[in-house]
């Protein structure tokens, strides 16, 4: 059984955070598939696909847990009655008159 243990090992190697993080910007910003940016980078697709999955299941979960926490922001608003009186006039004379109401809503920051 030790034997079978040692002839079968795999050997490790650790990605910097420079290619990490291009790879991030590869898939994320660049709209690029894992697989593709991947073979562009010359790292396995597995490797790929799991800094991807820890980034995406990390990183951005908690940006978007950040901005829930973020306190709620109000503003004023002023609410104002504008009135007008639409009067119809042939020949001088008045046929009818309209008064019309309204509301604007003005948002102050």
């Amino acid at each position: 059984m030790k034997q079978d243990s040692k002839r079968h090992k795999t050997q490790y190697y650790k990605l910097s955070s420079e290619l990490r993080q291009t790879l991030i910007h590869l898939i994320c910003l660049k709209g690029k598939k894992i697989k593709q940016a991947a073979q562009q980078l010359n790292i396995k697709y597995s490797v790929a696909k799991s800094i991807f999955f820890y980034y995406r299941n990390n990183m951005i979960r908690n940006k978007q847990s950040a901005y829930l926490a973020k306190r709620c922001f109000y503003r004023t608003t002023t609410t104002k009655v504008i009135v007008y009186r639409i009067i119809t006039q042939i020949a001088g004379e008045q046929v009818s008159s309209k008064i019309v109401h309204q509301t604007t809503t003005q948002i102050s920051l």
